[in-house]
């Protein structure tokens, strides 16, 4: 996905037909909270996934259409090493997940993108199939960045073994037992993943020739889909390996059925993405807000169902958070004391249930009075009430799903006069006068990508080398310049085409003001080149989207969460069954 800067004398860019909300998210657009709160990179950082992350919705299309997986071919050792094959039946259309594992050297497993090697490796297909093309998957799909896909591949994927928990989880199933939860901790998995490619990327398929009724048109459901059978190898692979240990080994069972998610380490390459993709970025981010706005505003009774509803699931994340006490969490609140701030929110709605009032204030909007009070105890148990409240409301998973296609392209309206464009610039951006350019805090990092593995990197400025091909996601310091100049027009009539034949430089903010016209949330209100920005917070909210979980950040720049933790498998979706995942407790330690 890539946004095109061209020059056209064609008006300001407006938002097309899919970008435009259905009549109820349009009702809830002036009742949403404003940018530059929701845009505040603090606030991002308190996101939580909802029943409108990505991981989510998928799995709800899914089962409401019941997409059946098989195991087509499982060619695995009983070390499992080999190959596999999944056929999915989805809503008439049928792909392939084909992976292909070994065992790597503890020396060889990193996190990092940049790996030559993996445990598995794999690929989303569709198309015809023979011997023939598995024989070029087998050749291309391990090489990963060395190697070339075909045409018909929607995405190519790796993953490591856990080296705290595959060996082990076997050992306890070729046993007869299930797995001890205290020796799992807080975040269980047993592969993790390390990236998703797509899109055109090596080769691959391009999403705009998929079909409008593919399963899979819908941006990212593809990448779901993949990580989401890589779970479902998980599964297969210890229990396959236990049972070639023992005859004894059992699979696993009970609340250990669904427990284990796929894990996943995400670091500083997420943060140029947003800010690269901006009309990408308001539609994520108004697929946060306007669900929550809808429910904030609508009429609440004591003693109704959906309130009900959210007792129920805040009591259940109390609980959630507060037994996940090892997990390492800073700067963030660990589980027990965000425990502890939902303890306060559950007393607050409880005083609702039982009096009709909040903070001792009659009301019939009990939730917005909540979301206010709980801001007020701590914007991460404000998020997480946040994600209570968007859930009983499922009359919206339709009209959400229609925010996420973008149209990306970035066009110079040169027609545009100089004071209109100050003006523009002004309303929408005066946001980046906060920041004193002249103050080197302000200046302190800078972005490149690293010549030896395109990594996207964070260096000193003038410590670290590679100043010379900083990446131009300084939008704040770019409008500021911007501004700067605009100021110092003296005919507000002056054209914008003759503007930028003088200052050239500003192309790319003038196009960037121009296009975004009418997108509120498509800027991060943050100076990323500041030493106080914190990419955490931006790579939380995007992995808060995904669907992802158990934020443990390992620095300033990467974390690592886990996805679909608590999630239906294969057989519960060809029946028809999402079941209710939200907040997956532990299982119990003598779960069998």
């Amino acid at each position: 996905m890539t946004a095109a800067d061209v020059v056209t004398p064609t008006a300001v860019q407006r938002p097309t037909d899919a970008q435009r909300p259905t009549e109820r998210l349009r009702q809830a657009q002036p009742l949403a909270r404003a940018a530059s709160q929701a845009l505040d990179p603090v606030d991002m950082g308190a996101s939580r996934h909802t029943r409108h992350s990505f991981a989510r919705s998928f799995l709800r299309v899914a089962a409401a259409q019941r997409w059946t997986v098989s195991r087509e071919t499982w060619d695995i050792d009983a070390r499992g090493r080999g190959e596999a094959v999944y056929r999915v039946d989805a809503d008439g259309h049928v792909l392939r997940f084909v992976a292909f594992s070994t065992i790597l050297s503890e020396e060889q497993r990193t996190d990092r993108v940049v790996a030559e090697a993996w445990d598995v490796t794999g690929a989303l297909v569709e198309g015809p199939w023979d011997e023939g093309r598995r024989a070029a998957l087998r050749a291309q799909v391990p090489r990963q960045e060395e190697g070339r896909a075909d045409a018909a591949t929607l995405v190519w994927t790796r993953a490591n073994r856990s080296q705290r928990f595959f060996d082990y989880v076997v050992d306890r199933l070729a046993e007869g037992l299930q797995p001890d939860p205290d020796a799992m901790g807080d975040a269980a998995y047993v592969l993790r993943s390390t990236a998703f490619y797509s899109n055109g990327k090596f080769g691959l398929a391009d999403f705009d020739g998929l079909a409008a009724g593919h399963p899979l048109r819908l941006p990212y459901r593809a990448q779901m889909l993949t990580a989401w059978l890589l779970r479902e190898l998980s599964y297969d692979l210890v229990e396959h390996c236990a049972a070639a240990k023992s005859c004894r080994a059992v699979q696993l069972a009970g609340d250990w059925r669904c427990f284990l998610g796929l894990g996943n380490a995400t670091g500083l390459g997420m943060v140029p993405y947003v800010i690269n993709h901006p009309q990408v970025l308001d539609a994520w981010c108004a697929v946060r807000e306007l669900p929550l706005a809808y429910a904030l505003h609508r009429p609440t009774l004591p003693q109704d169902v959906r309130t009900a509803r959210v007792r129920d699931l805040l009591d259940r994340a109390r609980e959630y958070y507060r037994e996940r006490d090892t997990l390492v969490t800073a700067p963030y609140l660990s589980g027990s004391r965000l425990a502890g701030q939902l303890d306060e929110v559950a007393e607050l709605l409880a005083e609702y249930i039982a009096s009709g009032s909040v903070s001792g204030e009659p009301t019939d909007r009990a939730w917005h009075a909540l979301h206010t009070s709980a801001e007020a105890i701590g914007l991460e148990a404000r998020g997480v009430l946040d994600a209570v409240l968007v859930e009983v409301y499922d009359e919206l998973d339709s009209d959400i799903e229609a925010l996420l296609h973008c149209d990306q392209a970035l066009h110079v309206a040169p027609a545009q006069t100089c004071g209109a464009l100050r003006t523009a610039a002004l309303d929408r951006y005066g946001w980046v006068r906060r920041f004193d350019f002249a103050d080197p805090e302000q200046q302190a990092y800078f972005w490149f990508s690293s010549e030896n593995n395109e990594e996207p990197r964070r260096g000193r400025r003038g410590i670290d080398p590679g100043e010379h091909v900083e990446h131009p996601i300084d939008i704040a310091r770019s409008v500021s310049a911007l501004l700067d100049d605009l100021e110092a027009v003296q005919d507000d009539d002056q054209l914008v085409a003759d503007f930028l034949l003088a200052h050239p430089w500003h192309r790319g903010a003038v196009a960037r003001i121009q296009s975004l016209a009418g997108l509120p949330y498509a800027e991060v209100r943050a100076n990323l080149l500041g030493r106080d920005f914190l990419p955490l917070h931006v790579q939380r909210f995007q992995l808060a989207l995904y669907g992802m979980d158990n934020y443990s950040p390992q620095s300033t720049d990467w974390l690592r969460v886990t996805l679909f933790c608590g999630a239906p498998r294969a057989s519960d979706i060809a029946a028809g069954t999402d079941h209710d995942w939200i907040f997956a407790r532990k299982p119990r330690k003598d779960a069998r």
